[in-house]
């Protein structure tokens, strides 16, 4: 404590006691205010701090067994992937082990066959040699020289060659490679490694940020929603070229083109901007109005379309909701609208897509206003998961999502404030960013190791991302 009077550093007992250099009238009145607010100062740390740590004292058992828990059930889906494998290993051994029996059967079955047709011709040659030794002294010249052509006959047969009898089927081991069986059995992955780090935050704008693409580790183009411009921007806030084109929704092809959807009705197709400024249309999606887009693994391009005739959220017959993919030039592919039974349909309204390393697509469906799931589903468009949050205190509403070079997927939630980390077959891993670090995000885009986050109120954030 310092003392009021001469600056000094003195203690709370001889504040409240005594101290010599100070005029005793005035003592007791500094003394009796140190008094009250050290009695104060007590007080909060019994009422405030001593019950928060009371309490993570309290939390500290229930963390143990939750850890535990987790742990376990790790172990579990350790133990039963692994269990997987040595089923498929086991039916694949007992394909290879039948295919050996099968041939021992079969030479086997070719060589009885063989001793019982040597053992007729043998027992044929028997009976001639008995029929010439008994009949030799009675039998005509002429009867003697056709049993002995006979007998001549019956030797010549029994020279069977067994040469395709012997057992050919050999098996090859295949190479047993450290890398290969890790890659089947999986990885394990600690959350804790996974974090991103703050790099440079700044304001682009008043609006919400509508698309953010990044390219290269300090490029990205930005676009406010409404707004006629494109810009490409660094990751320190410099704008350093402004486009002016309208689009929804854009990516960066490897080759440096810029594909772009336009939703406008009297548009509605895929574009694309040349390194050299210049653009030309793809090709046109009408009727049906593109949104989200992406390229695919093959170096294509994957996009979402809807129809504009029927409700956004009430689907009918006539209604029109997929996603298609498309070569660069514009040929149809594939074109994912329903599940595998042909009726039951995969998306109410796909407006962000994104393919995963593994070849699954992601998409974030939105199903009201404020809801929204996350659509995950195999490229021969087998549905495997729909995400639809975790610990929610308003509803999920993803708006924007992203897969890192592990296959991990990041999903944004705008009414929570979360960006959420999952597997890449849409398990939870953890929040990889809250309210703490973002608020109101909306889009994400990752490059590497470079994550961009731009919010609803025309904030760019960027972050060091680890995995």
């Amino acid at each position: 404590m310092v003392c009021e009077d001469c600056d000094e550093f003195i203690c709370v007992e001889c504040a409240i006691t005594d101290h010599r250099d100070h005029d005793p009238k005035t003592l007791p009145t500094a003394a009796t205010e140190r008094r009250r607010s050290l009695l104060k100062f007590l007080k909060r740390v019994k009422e405030e701090d001593l019950f928060e740590t009371e309490k993570k004292i309290e939390r500290i058992p229930k963390q143990i067994k939750e850890n535990k828990e987790l742990c376990d059930s790790e172990i579990k889906k350790l133990q039963r992937h692994c269990d997987e494998i040595m089923a498929r290993l086991t039916e694949i051994r007992n394909r290879h082990e039948q295919t050996i029996r099968d041939n021992l059967v079969k030479k086997n079955d070719q060589l009885k066959h063989v001793k019982s047709e040597l053992d007729k011709k043998k027992r044929g040659i028997f009976d001639i040699m008995e029929f010439i030794e008994e009949k030799n002294s009675t039998m005509s010249d002429y009867s003697l020289i056709d049993n002995h052509r006979e007998l001549r006959e019956k030797l010549s047969e029994l020279e069977v060659h067994m040469t395709n009898c012997e057992y050919s089927v050999r098996f090859t081991r295949g190479e047993i490679k450290e890398d290969y069986l890790n890659s089947v059995v999986g990885k394990t992955i600690d959350l804790d490694n996974i974090a991103v780090t703050q790099i440079n935050s700044f304001q682009y704008g008043n609006d919400q940020i509508s698309v953010l693409e990044t390219f290269s580790e300090d490029q990205c183009y930005i676009r406010e929603y409404q707004s006629q411009y494109l810009e490409k921007v660094n990751k320190e806030g410099e704008k350093e070229q402004k486009i002016s084109f309208t689009l929804y929704d854009l990516c960066v092809a490897e080759t440096g083109e810029v594909y772009f959807t336009d939703f406008r009705k009297t548009k509605k197709s895929i574009s694309c901007l040349s390194p050299s400024g210049s653009v030309s249309t793809v090709i046109s999606t009408d009727p049906l109005g593109p949104m989200g887009i992406c390229q695919s693994v093959d170096g294509g391009l994957l996009v979402t379309l809807r129809d504009d005739e029927s409700d956004r959220y009430k689907l009918d017959s006539h209604s029109r909701r997929l996603v298609r993919h498309i070569t660069v030039t514009g040929d149809v592919i594939h074109e994912y609208e329903y599940q595998e039974d042909g009726q039951t349909r995969l998306f109410t309204f796909p407006y962000r897509v994104t393919q995963n390393s593994n070849s699954d697509i992601c998409v974030v469906n939105s199903k009201s206003k404020t809801t929204s799931e996350l659509v995950i589903m195999s490229s021969s468009g087998r549905l495997k998961f729909v995400y639809r949050g975790q610990n929610l205190k308003k509803n999920f509403n993803p708006t924007d999502v992203v897969c890192d070079s592990l296959c991990n997927i990041l999903v944004v939630d705008l009414n929570n404030y979360h960006v959420h980390l999952l597997r890449l077959d849409g398990e939870f891993l953890k929040f990889l960013l809250t309210d703490n670090e973002v608020k109101g995000p909306m889009r994400l885009s990752l490059f590497k190791s470079i994550l961009w986050v731009g919010n609803n109120k025309g904030q760019i954030k960027v972050f060091q991302y680890r995995v």
